[in-house]
């Protein structure tokens, strides 16, 4: 046989066992071919990133049924907690709730892997839209002819940040009166001791015609159109995915965004006490908007569902977290009791 072609089989075989090594080390575990469902409950702010993350999925996992269930954080984190709901993913707005809530009976470690910031919703239709800004805001929302809606805070994160703000804005301002928005229009109270401002939230917030409370942030928006509600504290991205249909915002100043880590000890000095007297009551201490993720450790489709979370934080996942006007987090932080995460993940987690 000719020298040079013996030379040329032997590169070409040489290629196949290097480039088919290749593959087989960057392929997964998991039989792309499997037939199964992953359950994923999430908060309602991270609707269109797990669902375009799930269109991504079913590129490579066709045969795979994802069913995803969108709330409240606590509310879907109660749903696995206290109604033993099948789950194999929770996706939370405040990643303290997988901490407190779902670890370590449920799960073995939470990763944050998103930020989000607070504004100010509203439309051309709101009461003194062409006067607002961020010097003013609070004074506006003081107005008698304007109606403040947001999420509830007894059930949604979104909720107990929007009361928390404008306390925090109190403090800030030195104006007790922006949070006598909320203590004088409905039954939540406030109870300041020298740093500590506690809020208390009773299961019957009773709101007068100046509140609009939804359960959650994103079905408080639906009345800007309508009219029905003048500003909305709400997520960021929650408004940007609605600038089409004609929502403005106002992003809340410095601080008051929620944004940024560095103000973690200014936010420690407010809790909300959530249906305070009663059996389900709990403290939510205020912290930055930092999404938490993790697999439930006993959900029947751990291995795919730790598959999905790797895509959510590869380089494709943070494309679509930042489509989703979110921020990612990259690499991925684990909280500090964190253990037992995944192999897929570790590529994608601070060491």
């Amino acid at each position: 046989m000719d020298n040079k072609l013996i030379i040329a089989i032997i590169a070409i075989v040489l290629v196949l066992i290097v480039g088919g090594g290749y593959y087989y080390t960057s392929t997964t575990s998991v039989d792309s071919d499997k037939t199964d469902t992953i359950i994923i409950y999430a908060a309602d702010s991270l609707a269109n990133q797990i669902n375009t993350t799930t269109q991504k999925f079913n590129e490579k996992y066709p045969n795979v049924k994802v069913e995803t269930h969108f709330g409240g954080s606590q509310k879907m984190i109660k749903e696995i907690t206290e109604l033993n709901k099948t789950a194999d993913i929770m996706a939370s707005a405040d990643y303290g709730l997988i901490d407190k809530r779902l670890m370590p009976n449920k799960t073995t470690f939470n990763l944050k892997y998103a930020s989000n910031s607070m504004v100010l919703a509203y439309t051309d239709k709101s009461a003194h839209a062409n006067e607002i800004n961020q010097e003013n805001w609070y004074t506006t929302l003081l107005m008698d002819d304007v109606k403040l809606g947001f999420g509830d805070p007894n059930s949604d994160p979104c909720g107990y940040r929007s009361v928390m703000v404008l306390e925090l804005a109190s403090i800030l301002e030195n104006k007790p009166e922006i949070f006598e928005i909320i203590t004088n229009n409905s039954a939540i109270t406030l109870d300041a001791k020298e740093n500590n401002y506690t809020i208390k939230s009773p299961t019957d917030l009773n709101p007068s015609e100046k509140l609009l409370i939804r359960p959650d942030a994103a079905a408080a928006m639906p009345a800007l159109q309508s009219g029905e509600a003048d500003y909305v504290l709400t997520y960021k991205n929650i408004a940007e995915q609605q600038k089409d249909s004609g929502i403005k915002y106002l992003e809340l100043p410095g601080e008051l965004a929620l944004n940024d880590t560095q103000y973690e000890k200014d936010y420690s000095q407010i809790t909300l006490v959530e249906n305070v007297n009663s059996d389900k009551s709990k403290d939510i201490t205020l912290s930055p908007i930092v999404y938490g993720i993790t697999v439930i450790k006993d959900g029947p489709s751990h291995d795919l569902a730790a598959e999905y979370v790797a895509l959510l934080l590869s380089p494709d996942g943070n494309k679509i977290i930042e489509d989703s006007y979110q921020v990612p987090i990259s690499p991925a932080v684990p909280t500090e009791n964190s253990t037992d995460i995944p192999e897929v993940l570790q590529q994608y987690i601070q060491k």
